[in-house]
């Protein structure tokens, strides 16, 4: 077992008595299971439209090189300019440069997967560079110092009296005072700030323009007010065109929060053309790798880079909904992490993450681009017993296993305890020892069968 199985299994252990957590992820379902049942009837035909756009992004990722300098090259004809970064490393150093070059004093920065994904905050703080959070999840956790639980709702293992002691917030413990109270304390940080930075959910290939969709406003706010606007966005965020945000924002405004369409939704073109009045001076558009073009590479696992992070998955997920999304210490978490991570990081260290499912497909199920995650973890799990990094004595178990499962007689047992003791002992033995199957019948399932029905 590798070190950061160990951890990973130690910190799981310790979130599986967390009752509270395990509440406030069945509330966060529960809601977020009846505004979608609402928002879902816009469309006619829902099958049709997540097939649309599972084949916009297939095409994206496919032709991926092609989409990717189309945008640039159109992008750079607006005005603007693209970094390309093959890390985390390499990001952080380029938006480290266009900083320090400007001699920025003020940051702001809103909600950005990629950017907590480089740890670009805490290559700012080595720098001494001061930024402040505008996204509201965000702005709790940079208080508490915690990192996002959840790919949408960072904050969502924080409840109303947490908040209201991190915000230092005379008001009532209620999600509406508090918004308001914390509005009112970020709103001078971005009226005036030097630089802002944010992350973008599509960038368009076609026009060379970034999509932009939030809730809360403070992403435009981010992005129109400074003299300089980064973007830091992955790789596959590439889509062909314009016309595919009619079908991706409204599927990723449904599956995401359960709304028809998020509040605001936005589509930049650039800095600021001479004569207007908004808009950054230099807008720079940092296109991150970090590790992406090694899972595309992967004939099968690539189909998991459509992924347009809405964290429906999550809610689906049982191995999510009683662990969070602390203990994969990734910005992906859920099943995304369960078929990414053993890629990027390798089958030795991070192989165990592909067993976390139970198959059940209902991930894919709420996938708003049909991704089967199913056959991506059976994949994974084949490529860990391929590359040699299952042990000796479980090949044996499984082959066994199967051969007895394919013969009849070899799995019909007179004796009931043998089998529990073989199964929960080996087969479905707990690594954490929190696990212990319930004590069998005393007949078999065929014999109660035949006794019955005769």
């Amino acid at each position: 077992m590798s070190e950061i199985q160990e951890t990973f299994h130690k910190e799981v252990a310790d979130k599986l008595k967390d009752i509270q957590l395990q509440q406030k992820i069945t509330s966060a379902r529960r809601h977020h299971r009846y505004a979608y049942e609402s928002s879902v009837m816009q469309f006619s035909n829902l099958e049709l439209a997540r097939k649309r756009a599972a084949f916009a992004r297939w095409k994206a990722v496919e032709n991926l090189d092609q989409y990717l300098i189309q945008f640039e090259a159109t992008f750079i004809k607006s005005g603007g300019k693209v970094i390309w970064a093959q890390d985390a490393e390499e990001a952080c150093s380029e938006i480290l440069g266009i900083i320090l070059k400007s001699n920025a004093t003020s940051i702001v920065k809103s909600k950005s997967l990629t950017s907590d994904e480089i740890d670009l905050s805490k290559a700012l703080k080595q720098a001494g560079k001061f930024w402040t959070e505008t996204d509201l999840g965000m702005y709790i956790l940079q208080l508490a110092g915690e990192e996002p639980s959840h790919m949408v709702m960072p904050a969502l293992h924080k409840d109303a009296d947490e908040v209201k002691e991190l915000l230092g917030a005379d008001v009532k413990a209620e999600p509406e005072a508090l918004s308001a109270f914390a509005a009112k304390s970020l709103r001078d940080k971005y009226l005036r700030p030097d630089i802002g930075i944010t992350g973008a959910n599509f960038i368009l290939a076609e026009q060379g323009a970034v999509a932009i969709t939030e809730n809360e406003g403070n992403v435009m706010l981010a992005a129109s007010r400074p003299k300089i606007h980064i973007v830091v966005v992955g790789i596959d965020k590439v889509i062909p065109s314009i016309n595919d945000l009619h079908v991706m924002w409204p599927l990723l405004a449904t599956y995401g929060t359960g709304q028809r369409i998020t509040s605001y939704n936005s589509i930049l073109w650039g800095p600021k053309n001479n004569g207007e009045s908004d808009g950054p001076s230099q807008m720079y558009v940092v296109l991150v790798d970090n590790g992406r073009a090694k899972v595309i590479a992967e004939e099968t696992q690539r189909s998991v880079m459509s992924c347009i992070r809405c964290g429906a998955c999550l809610y689906a997920d049982p191995v999510y909904s009683v662990i969070g999304g602390h203990p994969y210490h990734s910005t992906r978490m859920g099943p995304p992490a369960t078929v990414i991570n053993p890629i990027l990081y390798g089958m030795r260290t991070h192989a165990f993450l592909s067993h976390l499912s139970t198959l059940s497909a209902a991930d894919t199920e709420n996938c708003p681009v049909n991704i089967n995650f199913n056959k991506l973890l059976l994949d994974n799990r084949k490529k860990q017993l391929d590359s040699d990094q299952v042990a000796a004595t479980d090949k044996i178990f499984y082959f066994l296993w199967k051969n007895s499962m394919m013969k009849r007689d070899a799995s019909k047992w007179k004796s009931l305890k043998p089998r529990k003791y073989f199964i929960g002992n080996i087969f479905f033995k707990s690594p954490l020892g929190l696990r212990e199957l319930k004590a069998p019948e005393k007949e078999t399932f065929n014999d109660q069968w035949r006794k019955r029905f005769g």
